[in-house]
């Protein structure tokens, strides 16, 4: 990462000082307490980004910000999730409609202009910045902090560490991370918190019943509650006593829940966290004292070891995928399995396998297993044949993505819509309008992008591409 790639604060401030009529001039009529979907930059109207501004929010003070990154430029789910902390707590909270997963500099550009945008029109604490995102925007959000150094504490959602980047002690943020059970990239964040130890960053792990996705309102509430506990630890803001025994109750509710449920490896990361968060702010040496018993205890030995063994069950399972997707489509034949399978019966078999799995009505292990495999799988192939699709244009390795995306999840109507674009480039129309039509009959919804998309001008004429936007208009 190039840190002169990054606006200044430097920068910033200046252009502050010389702004700040402008300011509160542009900024009057942006509605508080209500999410704005769409604030277009001052500067460059071609970045935007959707707000959600405290009901209180007032410019004769200074506003922790938090600055959201998603990894499909869906700038409205982040600050939905974190729109009740805001309002709670006071802070803004921005998501950018520009950045997503793919080219660095696009992500880049999306915070410069966030980052110019927010000190023009607002009244920005540049003690108390924040960033957050989730999947690759996590990872981005992780690399602007390491890189700006103007980041106080980020906000980790489905992914941790950029695979070039680790934990280190010159970084000066603290670090929340948050994943569903059923996340692929579960394994990933529960393995940083020993390498988060080790550098010395302040960190806590939340688990919740959820797959791959943003966090639930309450994790995200609680994420920002942490965050304003680092805040008066730091010093960044005034103590507040009630607060901190209110929050210190809490956590200790929810660390003892977890323990009296037999979950004994999540509390065990809360005891722990409720040490290292509050010692320097309250006596912790019970804390400390359970941290110890509960550590050399039977018990949450069992449960690493269970955990462990999800996790090793997992690798394997992507692993053996992973070899038949190889054979199958390099057309070489791998060893007979007891069962009479080849590459080509046996993958579909335990694909279909999985998907029962991942359907039982209540949480397990092969359940946790099959979901993460599924959607890992699934989210993997279907980045890359869009990857291949819109920035190579190779329409034949895109089409062998995302049909077996297809395959791995045959509910998800993206893929198809995609699929049907990347036959479309490669002059298959048969193909190209059969996907199409699946997209639709799935829940695809969206007419505006089938219309602008120039790939399907070969189709316009075409009775079944009429028949297919006749039903999206009629929706």
């Amino acid at each position: 990462m190039i840190i002169s790639s990054f606006v200044r604060l430097s920068l910033i401030v200046t252009l502050v000082a010389h702004s700040t009529a402008l300011a509160i001039t542009q900024t009057s009529s942006i509605p508080r307490g209500h999410l704005v979907e769409r604030v277009e930059a001052l500067n460059d109207s071609s970045q935007s980004y959707a707000l959600y501004l405290p009901s209180n929010y007032t410019p004769d003070r200074k506003w922790p910000v938090l600055y959201a990154f998603d990894p499909g430029a869906r700038g409205r789910v982040p600050v939905e999730r974190f729109k009740e902390a805001a309002e709670k707590y006071g802070w803004i909270v921005l998501g950018s409609n520009n950045s997503r997963n793919g080219p660095w500099n696009v992500v880049v550009n999306a915070w410069n202009a966030m980052l110019t945008d927010t000190h023009q029109r607002f009244a920005i604490d540049d003690e108390r910045t924040y960033a957050t995102g989730f999947s690759g925007g996590a990872r981005a959000a992780v690399r602007i902090a390491a890189a700006c150094k103007c980041i106080a504490g980020v906000v980790a959602n489905g992914a941790g560490f950029p695979v070039d980047l680790a934990p280190s002690s010159q970084m000066h943020f603290v670090f929340f991370g948050a994943a569903g059970v059923d996340d692929f990239n579960y394994a990933e964040l529960k393995s940083l918190e020993e390498p988060l130890t080790k550098a010395g960053i302040i960190h806590r792990v939340q688990t919740f019943a959820g797959r791959h996705e943003w966090p639930p309102v309450t994790v995200a509430t609680a994420a920002v509650q942490w965050m304003e506990l680092q805040a008066m630890k730091g010093g960044k803001q005034p103590r507040d006593d009630n607060f901190i025994s209110a929050t210190w109750q809490q956590f200790l509710r929810e660390a003892r829940t977890l323990e009296a449920a037999k979950r004994y490896s999540e509390a065990y990361q809360l005891y722990l966290g409720l040490a290292a968060s509050f010692k320097g702010l309250r006596d912790v040496a019970e804390i400390e004292t359970k941290v110890n018993q509960l550590g050399n205890s039977r018990e949450l030995k069992a449960a690493i070891r269970e955990e462990q063994a999800q996790i090793k069950k997992q690798r394997e399972l992507e692993s053996r995928i992973n070899t038949l997707i190889a054979a199958r489509d390099g057309g070489a034949s791998i060893n007979q399995t007891e069962e009479g399978f080849d590459a080509g019966n046996l993958l579909p078999k335990i694909l279909n396998d999985l998907r029962k799995e991942s359907r039982a009505s209540e949480d397990s292990t092969d359940r946790r297993i099959a979901r993460r495999v599924l959607d890992g799988l699934f989210v993997g192939l279907f980045e890359q044949g869009i990857g291949l699709l819109q920035a190579e244009k190779n329409y034949a390795s895109s089409i062998k993505s995302l049909k077996l995306a297809t395959e791995v999840n045959p509910d998800r109507p993206g893929a198809f819509f995609y699929l049907a674009w990347a036959y479309a480039g490669n002059r298959d129309k048969k193909k190209a309008l059969q996907s199409l039509t699946t997209a639709v009959e799935k829940g695809f919804s969206d007419a505006a992008m089938i219309t602008a998309n120039n790939a399907f001008d070969s189709l316009r004429n075409e009775p079944q591409y009429q028949q297919i936007m006749a039903r999206l208009q009629k929706q």
